[in-house]
């Protein structure tokens, strides 16, 4: 395998201080895995828990916010749940913010899929899917960068900072 890309490394080490000062355990354990399947030339495997990771932040901010878990609890029904909880549509004064949520939703979706297609979550099956290195590090650093979106904007709204 090519070596870990700098930027990997520094996402995620922010976003497991994050977890670390908030107290978001599972998320973190969640992408420690992921990194060592990387590291490990495991793709699909760090594909399924950096997605676990993201699945698991969003279950901490509802549990956090004493909210129930949405009807559906994919990763796109927990995203629509958690942006809606967040106010996330509400961060920018003039609107703009909310295409990049709206191509967030479709990020979330598409990492779901990436998940069930290429992820080890549901078995592997006789013939594994081929999984690219390059994917297995993208997803984790989306999955990394879409938490520590959601971390910091909960700890904006817990502070009382509206933007």
């Amino acid at each position: 395998p090519i070596f870990v890309a700098e930027t990997t490394r520094e996402i995620m080490s922010t976003t497991t201080g994050l977890f670390e000062a908030q107290g978001f355990f599972s998320p973190y354990r969640n992408l420690e895995d992921a990194k060592i399947a990387l590291r490990d030339g495991d793709y699909d495997h760090a594909i399924t828990q950096s997605t676990g990771c993201l699945e698991s932040v969003m279950r901490c901010i509802h549990e956090e916010l004493s909210e129930p878990l949405p009807s559906s609890k994919d990763i796109t029904g927990l995203w629509k749940s958690t942006r809606n909880l967040l106010g996330f549509d509400e961060m920018e004064p003039t609107g703009s913010a909310v295409q990049l949520m709206n191509v967030l939703s479709g990020t979330a979706s598409a990492i779901g899929g990436l998940r069930n297609s290429l992820g080890d979550a549901h078995g592997k099956g006789i013939v594994p899917p081929e999984v690219s290195e390059n994917i297995a590090e993208l997803s984790i650093n989306i999955c990394a960068t879409m938490s520590t979106m959601i971390i910091r904007r909960h700890v904006q709204l817990q502070r009382g900072i509206e933007t």
